[in-house]
């Protein structure tokens, strides 16, 4: 997924400093306007991206098992499954694909291990991850890693002891509290219920009965500071980080984050106002995101060296912004998969319906072992989504029927609001109504060029 720019999705971010206020006086502590020692005021800054996959994954766990009727809704050890493509009215998230369906579901192993089946899939390609609740993603399972026949795993927590069942491959988490992504290849609306059948194949299942719930969870409220401390310090409690990291997490100890050992009630008056003044600054990850986007183009979501979707990322201010941004929790390893947006065109002016464009592709398009695609979403106020064309097109990629070349193999894809004249099969309709738009590009499993960092996605041309 791409930007997500709602109020309760932009986590860390206040609404207004008298709604900041407002928090504050009501959890005991008054807001303050003086200034933040400039020492203080660093470690929380450290701190809040240390721990931002910890609150922000609390966050979406509480929406999709805490929160009866939400778009993800779903219990413990069990799929939510998004069973159609997105159209221009299916706005509940932004920027989501639309060359897979994507399944989500939530680990509690302190309960206990878990066996997961996946189906033999054939062509179709699929890739699973499973993410520990610092956003490292410790384990694939799919084309490029596993194969798409079937499979039997038994997933297990940190601490667990026993052997795995002789069919199954043992998959030890590195947290307790798991989420897992599951993304299927779809080849547009009239495979859907085909696709539908592939994940219901995709199955958790207890491999004992349960032990009873943990603590009750501490529910995450946006902008405010208090409930970010409360909650990070139950998962630091709950889910421990790796022991090589245990020194920088005392270090966060004066600013109370810790683990069961720290607490917002217990700050002293100061490190209170200090949160409360840095707050309001923190999480301003889409500005930065945009701000990158009109000044370089085409923004290569994991260049060559990037250590996203791995158990490896000690970079956590890159950590924070890829998850906050979408290219972290849902993104994946560089081998996997690679994304690309564009918020402008070659001239550096950003992408508007009023203009015709051509994107030209060299032979084969993205260099892809997999398939790769370009998806069009226009910008409204709310965030980034599908726009409605005549054609109910919002995506070209490799899959694409028809999809005409050049005598080179190149593919030049027509980005207008208008139907061209010729290859109406490379016409990626952009909004009639003149809107801004912005251009997604994905490639799954890179081909080598991608990897080496030798490729570059070519500019957005008006013409």
């Amino acid at each position: 997924m791409a930007l997500r720019r709602s109020g309760e999705r932009r986590t860390g971010r206040a609404v207004s400093v008298a709604a900041m206020c407002s928090a504050l006086i009501a959890s005991g502590c008054a807001a303050t306007t003086e200034p933040t020692p400039p020492d203080l005021g660093t470690t929380v800054k450290e701190a809040y991206e240390y721990a931002f996959p910890l609150y922000e994954l609390s966050r979406h766990r509480w929406n999709a098992l805490e929160t009866p009727g939400s778009r993800t809704a779903t219990t413990p050890n069990a799929f939510a499954h998004s069973r159609s493509l997105p159209g221009p009215d299916d706005t509940w998230a932004n920027g989501r694909s639309e060359d897979v369906l994507y399944s989500t579901a939530w680990l509690d192993l302190a309960r206990g291990p878990v066996h997961l089946d996946t189906p033999d899939t054939g062509d179709r390609f699929y890739v699973l991850t499973l993410i520990d609740f610092y956003s490292n993603t410790f384990f694939y399972a799919g084309e490029r890693t596993t194969g798409t026949q079937a499979q039997k795993y038994f997933i297990v927590g940190p601490d667990w002891q026993g052997q795995a069942p002789a069919d199954s491959t043992l998959v030890r988490a590195s947290t307790n509290d798991v989420y897992v992504n599951l993304r299927i290849q779809t080849d547009g609306r009239a495979d859907q219920a085909a696709t539908n059948a592939v994940q219901d194949g995709f199955r958790f299942a207890p491999a004992q009965p349960a032990s009873p719930p943990g603590p009750e969870r501490i529910r995450p409220v946006a902008g405010d500071p208090k409930s970010y401390v409360d909650v990070v310090n139950q998962m630091l409690a709950l889910d421990p980080p790796p022991a090589e990291e245990g020194g920088l997490v005392d270090r966060f100890r004066e600013i109370g984050i810790c683990g069961s050992g720290c607490s917002w009630d217990s700050l002293p008056a100061a490190t209170k106002a200090a949160w409360t003044t840095e707050f309001p600054n923190l999480g301003s990850y889409f500005e930065r995101l945009e701000k990158t986007g009109r000044a370089k183009g085409w923004i290569d979501y994991s260049p060559p060296g990037n250590l996203l979707g791995t158990t490896r990322q000690k970079d956590y201010d890159l950590r924070a912004f890829a998850l906050a941004t979408g290219g972290g929790m849902l993104g994946m390893s560089r081998d996997e998969a690679n994304y690309w947006i564009t918020f402008t065109d070659a001239t550096s002016a950003p992408l508007r319906g009023t203009q015709n464009y051509v994107l030209h592709l060299p032979p084969g398009g993205i260099p892809s072992k997999a398939f790769w695609s370009i998806t069009l979403y226009e910008v409204r106020d709310n965030g980034q989504f599908p726009t409605p064309n005549p054609i109910g097109r919002y995506v070209i990629s490799s899959e694409t029927r028809g999809l005409a070349t050049n005598p080179d193999g190149s593919i030049d894809i027509a980005v207008q609001a208008t139907e061209p004249a010729q290859q109406t099969a490379n016409w990626l309709p952009s909004p009639s109504n003149g809107k801004n738009f912005i251009l997604f590009a994905r490639s799954y499993v890179p081909g080598p060029e991608v990897l080496a960092g030798k490729f570059t996605m070519p500019p957005v041309t008006p013409r």
